[in-house]
């Protein structure tokens, strides 16, 4: 017998769509009309305005959905072309490395602490700032992490064991947007779609600026793509939410906003299953085995996380930490629109426990919000939503304090660092492009939202994005926290150019 469906839950996810949606369609009306009165809170290295740069925007994607109509047969999946595609990002990978090697340099901030700390730990010295743990315990997990690569840097007789890093972040890139384009390929068999995203996934993730700042924001960037990916291609329940699981909460333990991806996807299968009214024992036997498979998955990331901390702040949950109520109270700052402030800094610190702290920082964060009036709080958040998105290269000249910057004399060198460090010739130019294409994949998101609303992948990547959105919005704010989601967008933007409900099986 076949049994009602609810249609509240079954509209959810197309509804999750739409407002993405909604929400991008805000954004780019903030970014392009906004400026004017926006530009003092954040101002992005571009040449052009985004009101200048939106017709640009248009026009390639109206090339593209000219090249979409021109290409009306399916691409093929063969060995051959997978083969190609990975010879392809070994190839950029390489480029890669000659980059780092080239414009590699050590930057300050809370990613000084990191790395230098880790440099101590591999090569068995004693810590310089212990107590810088006991106050921001969510960086011990990356510093144990890149401690391995400084201890092998140490054992190879490196002189400056730090150059192993931007190694790293070369792979990490690397292996994102490589994931990306075969998400991509799982979801659509548009060549257009497929072309774009690995032409974007290579000149705006792979090449990205951040391959020289080995930080949490590139050792985290791979976990949820590679989430969403497992959700498209792993069949059996158990071994995929495990999977999952494992992928989203040892990613949380470098970067904890990994988990809005499991969250979205927690939501969406609550959603589907609701929607089929289906109660039976064998029903709710399979809810039972996906989240005992998401139990078992998150141990070992917080297994992981908690021996860290203990091991280098001296206890898992330091009394002194700045916890996320701390970020959320920061985040309520209307004086720096959600910007880190000292003042709010010192006022954590004051509270001997983490419990008292944690409850003043709640009562802080409530009081700036009522206190604001309606439009107060709506001027507020369209601020913060301004300094979220304003930036197509993710702050990533803006993010980190330059300290020590070698100077390599050879020609090549010289001229990568035009491109890719903060005083480079090029560098203008570069973001000038980056913001444009920003533009597009934001308006390609809006339209892929609505388009593909009932494409049940593009729901997820719709749900992510606005968590994402809403993350930042609540939190801290910095365009820079948008670039651990960068595959999604590219994800999201190429199912512009997919056809309704063409969902690859």
């Amino acid at each position: 017998m076949q049994r009602k469906e609810n249609r509240f839950f079954s509209a959810m996810p197309p509804i999750f769509s739409v407002m993405l949606s909604t929400v991008f369609g805000m954004i780019l009306l903030l970014l392009v009309l906004g400026r004017p009165w926006l530009r003092q809170y954040y101002a992005n290295q571009s040449l052009l305005s985004d009101a200048m740069l939106l017709p640009f925007a248009l026009a390639g994607i109206a090339a593209l959905y000219a090249l979409c109509r021109a290409w009306k047969r399916p691409a093929a999946d063969t060995k051959r072309s997978l083969w190609m595609l990975r010879a392809l990002f070994l190839l950029v990978l390489a480029v890669q490395f000659v980059i780092a090697r080239s414009c590699w340099y050590k930057m300050g901030w809370d990613i000084y602490n990191v790395y230098t700390m880790a440099e101590e730990l591999g090569l068995g010295k004693p810590l310089t700032e212990p107590e810088y743990f006991q106050l921001c315990p969510n960086n011990a997990p990356l510093t144990m992490l890149q401690a391995v690569p400084m201890w092998f840097a140490g054992k190879l007789g490196l002189a400056v064991p730090f150059v192993v890093l931007p190694y790293i972040d070369a792979v990490l890139l690397n292996a994102s947007a490589y994931v990306t384009v075969r998400t991509v390929q799982t979801m659509t068999r548009s060549r257009t779609a497929r072309m774009f995203a690995l032409v974007v996934s290579i000149g705006w993730i792979a090449l990205s600026p951040y391959i020289l700042y080995p930080y949490t924001d590139t050792f985290s960037i791979l976990f949820p793509v590679l989430a969403v990916y497992a959700y498209l291609r792993i069949e059996r329940p158990f071994v995929k939410w495990l999977v999952i699981s494992l992928l989203c909460f040892f990613g949380a333990t470098v970067k904890p906003t990994v988990l809005i991806v499991l969250i979205a996807m927690v939501i969406l299968g609550l959603c589907r299953w609701l929607s089929q009214m289906d109660f039976s024992a064998a029903s709710l036997k399979r809810v039972l085995v996906v989240g005992a498979a998401i139990i078992i998955g998150m141990f070992p990331g917080k297994i992981f996380q908690d021996k860290s901390t203990e091991y280098l702040a001296g206890s898992a949950v330091p009394q002194g930490q700045l916890s996320a109520t701390h970020y959320l109270m920061l985040g309520m700052n209307g004086d720096t629109f959600g910007g880190h402030s000292p003042d709010d800094v010192t006022f954590s610190t004051s509270f001997e426990t983490l419990e008292e702290r944690q409850a003043a920082n709640i009562r802080r964060a409530w009081e700036r919000l009522t206190q604001r009036s309606l439009p107060e709080n709506a001027k507020f958040f369209a601020v913060k939503a301004y300094k979220a998105y304003a930036d197509g290269s993710f702050a990533s000249h803006q993010s980190f304090l330059e300290f020590e910057t070698p100077k390599r004399t050879d020609a090549l060198s010289k001229l990568l660092r035009d491109f890719y460090h903060d005083d480079g010739r090029f560098v203008p130019y570069c973001q000038t492009i980056v913001q444009c294409l920003w533009l597009g994949v934001l308006i390609l998101c809006a339209v892929a939202a609505v388009r593909m609303r009932r494409h049940p992948a593009v729901s997820l990547l719709a749900l992510t994005l606005l968590g994402v959105t809403a993350y930042l919005l609540l939190f801290e704010v910095w365009p820079r926290y948008l670039f651990l989601y960068a595959p999604l967008f590219v994800a999201l933007s190429a199912m512009a150019f997919d056809r309704p409900l063409s969902v690859k099986r």
